[in-house]
């Protein structure tokens, strides 16, 4: 496992054959004013989705354990978190691509 101390050191080359077409997502801590931007590949999985942003967060937001939970649904900060497969895609499972906002809130248990 790498392990990754500043956010300059998460630059990572893409392997011939990938087509990475990023888009923004806004990521906010719950409960805070904690707001961060990445540059997300919506042709991931949310498994890859998770894994990607999982270094940034450690960092930004100082959580290992964590949930993706999606911003602008009623009582957001408290619902359900996305579900981390191999088999889904983010274009699949949000419909405004331009507008994506996320929570990061931290896992109390681990699943």
């Amino acid at each position: 496992m790498t392990s990754f101390t500043t956010r300059a050191a998460l630059n990572q080359e893409l392997s011939d054959g990938q087509h990475f077409r990023p888009i923004s997502a806004r990521f906010k801590k719950v409960f805070t004013t904690n707001i961060k931007y990445y540059m997300i590949n919506p042709d991931w999985t949310t498994k890859q989705f998770y894994e990607f942003i999982n270094p940034y967060v450690l960092i930004d937001f100082e959580l290992s354990l964590f949930d993706i939970v999606e911003a602008g649904l009623p009582l957001s900060e408290h619902a359900n978190p996305i579900r981390i497969s191999n088999n889904i895609k983010i274009r699949e499972m949000f419909n405004d691509l331009d507008n994506l906002t996320f929570y990061i809130r931290e896992r109390t248990n681990e699943i």
